[in-house]
């Protein structure tokens, strides 16, 4: 089963002979050039962080969410903490860039401006991939040159190091948003932009995605989240759906089957303890939530 990798770990996990790897504490920044062999993961793997791949050239596959995706000369990808990246078996890199990995506690200090964070963009059936070319590709990957010669020259551990990292990270981040962001529509006055400031309805659709991240596999009731926000499951309800296009419900769902998808595949346990792990009350109410929302059985997509 995959096992959350913590991004110390992670250095010795994807270490390649010969193969740049920075760090300052702050950020972990991996450089991958084309013909080095690696560690292969035995399966799918989990990492601790936010993930931001840059692929620079070549190309080469992998599955993100057991979804197969290929990744060319400007392909992005994130990946946040629950996301399961399965990597090539071979152990032989196929790809130019970077991978950067960011502590959750790190992201913290960066405070991102949430009115900046579009959930309307995160496709749920989809692959976190996107692409860039010419002068965008070159922008971005410009970052990661800077990140890399903020390590190199001047120095591992300073406090200059660090508010440069912290500042350039951020700069990254929002260039990202910058260009992936569709652009935005007249939306229409609904019930909740009517009852509820801007700003607190984004610390609630904030808050919900960090609940749900821990709390999903024991409760999948709008309820539980909304009592842990202080307001009602009607209001969550509505947040969510304006603010993502989303019902919570549908995101609830993404989290378990995921998990679920997971535990079958990887995990070694049989059907009757996955239920139990993700607090169904049996084995037959497990398998009914999951062919609806799959189309498949447990036991038929632990088979496919």
């Amino acid at each position: 089963m995959p096992e959350i990798h913590n991004l110390a770990e992670l250095v010795e996990e994807i270490s390649v002979e010969g193969t740049d790897i920075y760090t300052n504490g702050d950020y972990i920044l991996r450089r991958f050039v084309r013909g080095q062999a690696y560690k292969p993961e035995p399966a799918a793997i989990r990492i601790d962080g936010l993930s931001v791949v840059l692929c620079t050239g070549g190309e080469d596959t992998i599955t993100i969410n057991f979804k197969t995706v290929t990744l060319t000369a400007g392909s992005v990808v994130v990946l946040s903490p629950n996301d399961l990246l399965g990597l090539p078996e071979v152990g032989l890199c196929n790809i130019e860039g970077y991978a950067l990995f960011l502590p959750l506690e790190f992201l913290k200090l960066i405070s991102l401006d949430s009115s900046t964070l579009n959930y309307r963009d995160i496709n749920l059936d989809a692959a976190p991939v996107m692409h860039l070319d010419g002068d965008r590709l070159r922008f971005i990957e410009g970052y990661y040159n800077m990140l890399k010669l903020n390590t190199t020259v001047n120095g591992n551990d300073t406090v200059y190091t660090r508010n440069v990292s912290r500042s350039l990270v951020g700069a990254l981040i929002y260039q990202l948003l910058a260009i992936f962001r569709a652009p935005s529509d007249e939306k229409a006055t609904t019930e909740v932009e009517a009852t509820a400031p801007a700003g607190r309805r984004q610390y609630y659709v904030r808050d919900f995605m960090s609940l749900l991240q821990q709390d999903f596999r024991q409760h999948r009731s709008v309820g539980h989240y909304a009592d842990k926000l202080f307001i009602s499951a009607k209001y969550l309800s509505l947040i969510i759906k304006e603010a993502t296009g989303r019902t919570a419900t549908e995101w609830i769902d993404h989290f378990v089957i995921l998990e679920a998808k997971n535990l079958l595949r990887y995990s070694g346990r049989n059907i009757q303890q996955i239920a139990y792990d993700l607090n169904f009350h049996n084995q037959s109410a497990f398998g009914k939530y999951f062919k609806h929302l799959t189309g498949l059985s447990p036991s038929e997509f632990r088979k496919s």
